[in-house]
């Protein structure tokens, strides 16, 4: 198979000779660093592919060419036959339909099935992806629920119809590591149990570790290496797959972290609760997403939020940014209260906090590109001229790795890794002093970790930066943080210094994923 885009007049080959099989209830997994082809091998398969796009080769689904279908007949394969788990679920949901609605109308396309059977389903659907409440999520509307709550019920949509090939595109990069290992667990067990493939997509070796059977590397649009699991991840041949699998071996970080000397803390929260109040049917319930949370960010220093999904880590991030009033509680920020300032004395105070998200598809303007992203804050505060503008967005692309030849680029002709590197750059062209990265690395391949983590130690150590870093992957925050927070069910259970505490957790909600994640990774590879 090969995949052409056509861009301005010019075209670039995505895709380029890949051939694979997956046999029934087989899991093959795909393992490449962003923009190496991978998503798009899926895309190509469903044939949802844009306009710009001309696909090559031949693929066949149990005897038939896919080429050869009609588009009513691939129109009822999708989903019903093959499904796909979408990376980034904020973008496939739609923001007007219940959650539960949205999995039940995949039930309804499919069958003769009535709404209330179909009901039925998809709140059985739900509840099988790990909610306990699966009414409360199935009443929901995508806003109203977390990141890794979105996540699952799209999984949920993808396994509605029990088809016979699921293309999972990094399936769990959403959810903390305990999450991760029960909807890893569980596609397993539906593959086992029901005969379902998969063709698992990550860019994550302890994910395909623990699903695929047989393991395809990509580079560059290419498959440069393929083999069994053991063969690939445990003794690879590739030069580029070891250079993969060795960023696992993470050194420690150059750079030496030291808040800087200050009285007093730039932010300090004081009895901080939020509660979301819902609607289902006609009873109306409260959500506690902050319950009394007290939380202490040294200048100069990185803290590190942790918790499952739900526990209200981005509840508390966009309360500090002040894109949510809370009920009660303070907020100072270097001394000054948030909750209690001016409207024009916070308008400036605002352009010192900025708010990295976890879905970045849908925090950037699909209308605007890549340079127009980046420079907007700078726009909006009408700083410097056009060109100079230009110039800094141009300077923070090459900074987060990407290519200033992409600057006119949509958002949506980046992989997910690049639009996330291209909303990192968006967060420091006003260069605050706190930055709040929301799951920011979420969806990145290990080697681009690396380029990111020395990106923003440099900027810490130059510019005396404070991070705020929401994550649930423990070895991202083992190098990053210098202390970490705990929260469960809107509560700080535990703190502590990032080494003492990941030696000795006493809260079950701080041990479960450090034991998960033991339980994650596979062994490095021999020959590095």
């Amino acid at each position: 198979m090969t995949v052409d885009y056509a861009v301005g007049g010019a075209t670039t080959r995505a895709v380029n000779g890949v051939s694979f099989e997956v046999a029934p209830g087989e899991a093959l997994g795909v393992l490449g660093e962003s923009g190496c082809g991978k998503t798009t091998t899926a895309l190509a398969i469903l044939g949802i592919l844009p306009k710009t796009a001309r696909v090559g080769g031949r693929i066949r689904f149990r005897g038939r060419d896919l080429f050869s279908l009609s588009e009513r007949e691939i129109q009822k394969a999708r989903g019903f036959e093959i499904s796909m788990i979408f990376q980034e679920p904020a973008m496939m949901l739609s923001p007007v339909k219940r959650a539960g609605d949205q999995v039940a109308e995949v039930i309804r396309a499919h069958s003769r099935k009535n709404w209330r059977a179909c009901r039925t389903d998809a709140l059985a659907r739900l509840a099988e992806v790990g909610f306990q409440s699966a009414a409360r999520v199935y009443s929901s509307y995508p806003h109203q629920l977390s990141g890794g709550e979105r996540q699952r019920v799209a999984i949920a949509q993808a396994l509605a119809c029990r088809p016979a090939l699921v293309i999972a595109d990094e399936p769990t990069a959403s959810l903390d590591l305990t999450t991760q290992a029960e909807i890893l667990d569980l596609l397993r067990d539906l593959k086992e149990h029901l005969g379902i493939a998969l063709l698992v997509i990550s860019h994550d070796p302890g994910v395909l570790a623990k699903l695929a059977a047989r393991v395809m590397v990509m580079q560059s649009g290419e498959l440069v290496e393929e083999g069994t699991r053991e063969q690939v991840l445990d003794r690879p041949q590739n030069a580029y797959t070891c250079s993969l699998l060795g960023a696992r071996a993470e050194p420690a970080l150059s750079a030496t972290k030291r808040p800087l000397r200050h009285e007093e803390p730039l932010v300090s929260v004081r009895g901080l609760s939020k509660r979301y109040q819902q609607r289902r049917r006609l009873t109306t319930f409260g959500i506690q997403a902050l319950d009394h949370v007290d939380l202490e960010i040294p200048y100069g220093s990185t803290v590190a939020l942790m918790g499952e999904s739900g526990s209200g880590k981005s509840t508390l991030a966009r309360c500090l940014a002040r894109l949510l009033q809370p009920d009660a509680g303070e907020i100072r920020f270097a001394g000054r209260d948030l909750l209690r300032m001016p409207r024009r004395e916070l308008a400036a105070v605002r352009r010192k906090i900025q708010l990295i998200f976890q879905d970045s598809a849908q925090a950037l303007n699909p209308r605007f590109s890549a340079a127009e992203v980046v420079s907007e804050p700078l726009d909006i505060q009408a700083l410097g001229t056009k060109a100079e503008r230009r110039a800094r967005a141009l300077e923070l692309m090459e900074q987060v790795g990407l290519s200033a030849a992409w600057a006119g680029r949509s958002p949506f002709q980046f992989s997910g890794g690049q639009r996330q590197r291209l909303a990192i750059a968006r967060a420091l062209t006003l260069q605050p002093s706190l930055l709040v990265l929301d799951e920011a690395l979420t969806g990145l391949d290990r080697p681009i970790h690396e380029e990111i983590i020395d990106l923003l130690v440099e900027l810490q150590a130059a510019h005396g930066l404070t991070y705020l870093y929401i994550s649930h992957d423990l070895k991202l925050v083992e190098r990053l943080a210098d202390e970490v927070v705990v929260m469960h069910k809107g509560r700080i259970v535990e703190r502590g210094g990032t080494a003492e505490l990941f030696r000795g957790p006493s809260h079950p909600h701080t041990q479960a994923p450090i034991s998960a994640r033991l339980g994650m990774e596979p062994a490095l590879p021999r020959r590095v």
